[in-house]
C-alpha cells in the first residue's frame, strides 16, 4: 500500500487547544505535518461539533519537551477533515491547516525541521 500523504508526518505530543464554533477543547497532538495534525481530545464530540468544518487551532510547540519562552503559540485556522471515537474514550480529530501567515508558516517550518533532526 502506498502512502499518499503529501507531507511527512512526525509523531509528537504537544498541548493543543481547539476552538470549534466558540467551544474550546483541550487536547494533545498525536502527529503533525506541514499540512495538518491529528489531535486527541478528552471529550466526545457531538455530530454537530465533529462536522463543524472550520476551527481555530493553537499548538504549544516545544523543543525536546520544553516550551520555548521566546516562541509564541502556533495559531492557525483549520478544517476538520475527520473525527473518530478514540480507544479509551475521547475523540481523535484530523485537521488540515488553513493558510497560515508568513510568521506562523516559518514557526511551523522551524518546529518540523527540529523534529526531522531527531
Amino acid at each position: 500500500m502506498n502512502n499518499r500523504r503529501e507531507h511527512a508526518r512526525y509523531q509528537v505530543a504537544v498541548a493543543a487547544e481547539l476552538d470549534l464554533n466558540g467551544e474550546l477543547f483541550e487536547g494533545e497532538t498525536r502527529d503533525i505535518s506541514a499540512g495538518g495534525v491529528a489531535l486527541l481530545i478528552a471529550e466526545r464530540l457531538s455530530e454537530r461539533q465533529a462536522s463543524a468544518g472550520r476551527a481555530e487551532l493553537t499548538l504549544i510547540l516545544t523543543q525536546d519537551g520544553i516550551e520555548d519562552p521566546n516562541e509564541a503559540p502556533f495559531t492557525v485556522k483549520a478544517e476538520v477533515m475527520w473525527s473518530a471515537e478514540a480507544d479509551g474514550g475521547g475523540t481523535m480529530v484530523g485537521l488540515r491547516f488553513g493558510n497560515a501567515g508568513a510568521t506562523e508558516q516559518k514557526q511551523l517550518e522551524r518546529f518540523l525541521a527540529a523534529l526531522a533532526e531527531h
